[in-house]
């Protein structure tokens, strides 16, 4: 049998690990969920009108570490081509863009690990992919400014987006 303040303290001990974990607990789901704060302003149906019709990206928030984008040409509404898909992951402790571009790469996914992330922007870089080797998005009010970079055939060349949200 335990004697009355050794048991007592047993019980505090135990009631203090207790709240310690719970604690433990909900700061790491508090730091799960802060992992897509700063990339939230991606999600959204984002449009450019051309003369031959427009290019629409759709981002979607699927969890704490994960978004999924999907970029069509629509040539008429209801005629469309899916051109990309997108994503968007937190693994590891770090950020990675992935792209799936159409007819491009022999179908595969082509990772552009992401180099910064700051209010409302976020650069990616993967210096071993043949064009692009950069990949940059930055939301401004109701634009979101896309650009892809690097050298093609031995010169730089640079393709601006220039998106509305729709």
């Amino acid at each position: 049998m335990l004697t009355g303040t050794f048991a007592n303290n047993l019980i505090q001990m135990k009631k203090s690990i207790t709240v310690g974990i719970a604690l433990l607990c909900l700061w790491s789901i508090k730091a799960e969920a802060q992992k897509s704060e700063p990339l939230k302003w991606l999600v959204g149906r984002w449009k450019i009108t051309t003369g031959n019709g427009a290019i629409v990206e759709r981002w979607s928030w699927i969890n704490d570490s994960t978004f999924q984008g999907k970029s069509f040409f629509v040539k008429t509404p209801g005629d469309s081509s899916l051109q990309e898909t997108l994503e968007l992951n937190f693994r590891k402790g770090n950020w990675t863009y992935q792209s799936l571009a159409y007819g491009q790469n022999n179908n595969q996914v082509i990772s552009f690990p992401v180099i910064y992330v700051g209010k409302g922007e976020f650069i990616s870089e993967n210096p071993t992919h043949d064009f692009p080797q950069r990949i940059a998005y930055r939301r401004s009010k109701n634009n979101l400014f896309a650009s892809i970079e690097g050298k093609r055939k031995g010169r730089y060349a640079k393709q601006n987006f220039d998106f509305i949200l729709d």
